[in-house]
């Protein structure tokens, strides 16, 4: 096991002060790190394929910048991996989560963790284990940065769990909003009347919405982060009759920014986007996101919602939800929430699989029984 700050240690000592990423709870402890040490620089972007982009605009500039991300990231930046990095020869370093690899975990990583290795084995990318003691890490570190200035090429590194040690980061203030997510998700679930379709995102909203309000018009979201707002718009142009409320992060939301524009463009009026923003990636760490410098509720009027507002108190959003759900939509609802963690929320593998949970959903929205 390598503490944290050997790992960032080492890769400064050899150059690279820069890092970038979508937050991981394997590497979250490094990622931390690196955020509080003031010598180096954690760029935030909104996906994976950003990251490697803005990773090759930092090379270009004299700035190697190591990549950080979770493998289920892996598919958002194919595109730049092979059509950026690979075609012009610009070394990278990357640290891809070793979610699903040669452990047993959540059944979105269970596909790329078995296959990540054949995935970039097909595209001829070169990529080893990190070793779990720094002094063979180090050598192997060596070895990746001169390979990857030679050839031009990008180099990976699996991080399996445990690999890095614990760190304590740099305490932060919660926030000063009132409410934290699970409360307004409740507050969420308890405007509904009964017969409305759920899209929620990945992670703690889905987790919290199914420990408080189970139903099978539920769609709880296991990985695909960002798309929930995507699997929104399908379902509301599909079933135009159906009220349809899509529970959203602002790590999330923020991923795929660009589909507000394709919801305003084509103006479902079914469908209510419901934004819980505590600035922050609080599942995997509580590494910030951009939120707090980005009007969401602008972008969404800006991209052609036809009602937009935002909340802070529980009084608020009572009274907002039952204004929001009677309109004409899109309508998009931001939601000011605190960083304040729920612990001991269950899992929704302890009850469904994957598969079941599309099942009973689909019949919820077909009416069958």
């Amino acid at each position: 096991m390598i503490s944290p700050k050997d790992f960032v240690e080492a890769l400064k000592e050899r150059g690279v002060s820069n890092f970038t990423g979508v937050p991981c709870s394997f590497f979250q402890a490094a990622m931390n790190c690196v955020i509080d040490d003031a010598a180096l620089r954690y760029t935030m972007v909104p996906n994976e394929g950003s990251a490697l982009a803005l990773a090759a605009g930092a090379y270009f500039g004299g700035k190697p910048t190591a990549v950080l991300i979770q493998n289920s990231g892996l598919g958002n930046l194919i595109n730049p991996l092979t059509s950026l990095h690979m075609i012009y020869r610009l070394p990278v370093l990357l640290f891809v989560s070793g979610r699903a690899y040669g452990v047993k975990d959540e059944p979105q990583h269970e596909i790329i963790g078995k296959t990540m290795g054949d995935l970039l084995g097909a595209l001829e990318v070169k990529y080893e284990d990190m070793p779990e003691e720094i002094a063979d890490f180090k050598k192997s570190l060596e070895k990746a940065l001169k390979l990857i200035q030679k050839k031009g090429q990008p180099f990976v590194f699996f991080v399996k769990k445990g690999a890095l040690d614990d760190y304590t980061p740099l305490k932060k203030d919660p926030g000063a909003y009132p409410l934290k997510r699970i409360d307004a998700i409740k507050i969420v679930a308890e405007s509904l009347k009964g017969d409305e379709l759920v899209i929620a995102t990945t992670g703690k909203p889905s987790r919290e919405l199914f420990a408080t309000a189970d139903r099978p018009e539920n769609f709880y979201m296991q990985g695909s982060m960002g798309h929930a707002a995507s699997i929104g718009l399908g379902l509301a142009l599909s079933r135009p009759d159906k009220k349809v409320l899509v529970l959203d992060g602002d790590g999330a939301i923020l991923m795929h920014l660009g589909i507000l524009s394709s919801i305003g463009h084509y103006k479902p009026k079914n469908l209510v986007h419901v934004v819980l923003d505590n600035e922050s990636y609080e599942t995997t760490g509580d590494q910030d996101t951009t939120s707090s410098s980005t009007d969401l509720k602008r972008t969404a009027l800006a991209c052609g919602y036809a009602w937009v507002d935002e909340t802070v108190t529980e009084e608020e959003l009572r009274g907002t939800l039952k204004i929001a759900l009677k309109k004409n939509g899109p309508v998009f609802l931001r939601v000011k929430i605190n960083r304040l963690p729920t612990e001991e929320i269950p899992r929704i593998s302890s009850k469904y699989d994957s598969p079941e949970i599309a099942a009973h959903f689909k019949k919820a929205v077909l009416g069958e029984k």
